[in-house]
């Protein structure tokens, strides 16, 4: 008698798979299976999707993928993401329950969308938010999708809400795969038509590629197409690539983090928690829904009292500036007892104190300050008074006179001469250390800007972003000035505390002004000179706007100390960023000057 294959069991209207889920009927097959919606009979017939792994699809491994994706999927309870609930085993295959989502795949959605003419702006924006929440909760539970893309999003048909499905699984099945294949890197998985130019190259899911497949798929929605792999959109002018054009009332913020999300430089693409989509001429906001790079302080000590016990490796002090001693910046420094004292030196002459933190900062005097616990997680910095004071003092956030005393709570910042401490609780070598250290390599550590050579880079940035989308930019450029010294030699104290105040104003005041979703790019480019990148905005419209901007700052300045700005708008296509820095130089200072 031959042998002949067993036939798989048919599942119709009416299949009752696992003594439980009663199937309604077929949602749709794809490469790995089928979905059918279901009726729980455990849970009063209500509806569930049901992903059934069909024989004739099944490979070697997806009951391991299978039951990774499960484990992941679990892990994550957002409103934008289906919920998974579990994973049984059948006579039809393994199969997968999860929450029923009444809608289209979103690669469904934009062909309906396509033949009525193309997506409004409102409609973009609440699936693009719907999806980039989804992924930041997927992020937020140390998952990579590594298959995001419109055919793995699902859209409410009543609501129109945004939800991710099906997270892990081409991932997961393979390096099932490539491990029982014995390769040493295994299968790539996900879809080439939204994968990384780093991962096309190289392979392999991350979150930074979740971040591109994520630009593609909002990308999708404007253009209509799905993209060939390795189409690059910013390689090409916005205005040939979108059928139906940028749908009217779409902020010049959006298309910037479309156009970031899309970068090939891994390290620049927005975090999916940062992205903002909304309209900000119809919505109240305020710079604090601004995402804006900082240094992480860690999580607060647990302090609530005298009763908590000191913890003497629960707190630092991070140097996050220092004038004469780059070495030190990006040390901590252990506060591992209730009293310390920093000095320049171990020991000093004709003093009984003993330095506990030693900093060779030049502008540190031998014994410069005290440090006390507060019980609370707090430090009192005192200056010195034996031998005698410092020589430099010490300053409060923003204070433009020396103080006796400097309450430091944690996360806050202080100078102690010509350092700036932050108080954080983490160590060196740590997770959070090492992200401090990129910041600071970077940024500066007393303003927060970016360094010059770094802003050199971010101008060009944002002029490929303008000529991307046609749009003008202006470069606004500030500077402070003594009438004893006319931008030249070194910043004293007190001008240090000013160029720090004077930043972050204009950088706030801007993202208020211009109703920025994505905080405006700024950095250094002098002695006591910073500027401001301006996006969509004309010489002409910029003017009025430095000029507010001016005003306040020059409210906020101690005695003796000047501010100014100067305007230079990118008339020339092909200008890099270094270009408009200079030409910001070759203006003579005082006031708002207007340069075409």
């Amino acid at each position: 008698m031959g042998m002949f294959k067993e036939k798989e069991p048919e599942i119709r209207e009416g299949t009752v798979l696992v003594d439980r889920f009663d199937v309604s009927r077929s949602l749709g097959r794809g490469g790995m299976g089928e979905v059918f919606l279901a009726r729980d009979r455990n849970f009063g017939m209500s509806s569930v999707a049901v992903k059934v792994v069909r024989r004739d699809t099944r490979l070697p491994g997806d009951d391991e993928a299978l039951r990774k994706e499960v484990e992941l999927a679990r892990q994550v309870n957002h409103p934008n993401v289906a919920r998974v609930h579990d994973l049984h085993q059948s006579p039809h295959g393994p199969i997968v329950t999860m929450a029923f989502v009444d809608g289209v795949t979103l690669h469904q959605w934009i062909r309906e969308k396509k033949r009525t003419g193309g997506v409004s702006a409102d409609e973009w924006r609440r699936i693009a938010r719907d999806v980039a929440a989804g992924l930041a909760a997927i992020h937020a539970a140390g998952i990579v999708h590594g298959d995001l893309k419109p055919g793995n999003v699902m859209v409410d048909r009543a609501s129109g809400q945004g939800y991710i499905v099906d997270f892990g699984f081409a991932k997961e099945r393979a390096r099932t795969l490539g491990t029982l294949r014995g390769e040493k890197k295994g299968a790539d998985g996900g879809t080439p038509n939204y994968m990384s130019p780093e991962r096309l190259d190289r392979g392999g899911a991350s979150v930074e590629d979740d971040l591109y497949a994520l630009g593609m798929t909002i990308w999708e929605m404007l253009s209509a197409k799905v993209p060939e792999p390795g189409h690059h959109p910013p390689s090409h002018p916005i205005d040939r690539q979108l059928p139906f054009g940028i749908p009217p009332g779409l902020a010049t913020d959006e298309l910037k983090q479309i156009f970031r999300l899309l970068g090939k430089d891994p390290a620049r693409r927005p975090q999916a928690r940062h992205l903002r989509f909304f309209n900000p001429n119809t919505t109240a906001t305020n710079p604090l829904q601004v995402a804006r790079e900082r240094i992480d302080p860690g999580a607060h000590p647990p302090y609530r009292g005298p009763s908590t016990p000191f913890r003497p490796d629960a707190q630092g002090l991070l140097v996050t500036y220092a004038s004469n001693a780059r070495e030190l910046i990006g040390r901590v420094l252990p506060l591992d007892k209730t009293r310390l004292v920093l000095g320049r030196a171990p020991t000093v002459p004709g003093s009984k104190q003993q330095v506990d933190l030693v900093v060779p900062e030049a502008t540190i005097s031998g014994v410069h300050c005290a440090l006390n616990f507060q019980n609370n997680g707090c430090w009192m910095l005192e200056d010195a008074k034996d031998p005698r004071p410092s020589t430099n003092g010490v300053y409060g956030e923003g204070a433009y006179e020396r103080q006796t005393n400097v309450t430091l709570l944690h996360g806050n910042e202080a100078m102690v001469g010509e350092l700036r401490v932050k108080l954080v609780s983490f160590r060196e070598a740590s997770t959070l250390h090492e992200k401090a250290l990129q910041f600071l390599r970077l940024r500066d550590g007393l303003t927060g800007l970016l360094h010059e050579e770094a802003f050199r880079q971010a101008l060009d940035a944002e002029l490929a972003f303008a000529r991307w989308a046609r749009y003008p930019l202006t470069l606004a450029w500030f500077f402070l000035r003594t009438p004893a010294r006319d931008g030249q030699g070194r910043l004293t104290i007190q001008e240090m505390q000013a160029l720090r105040r004077a930043s972050k104003a204009a950088v706030d005041l801007f993202d208020m002004l211009l109703l920025s979703l994505t905080a405006c790019t700024a950095g250094l480019t002098g002695i006591g000179s910073f500027a401001v990148a301006l996006v969509g905005q004309t010489a002409e419209i910029a003017r009025p706007l430095v000029e507010q901007v001016l005003v306040q700052i020059r409210g906020q300045m101690p005695a003796g100390v000047e501010a100014g700005a100067v305007v230079v708008e990118a008339a020339d296509e092909h200008a890099r960023g270094s270009d408009l820095l200079e030409a910001t130089r070759k203006t003579p200072g005082g006031p708002v000057y207007n340069i075409r």
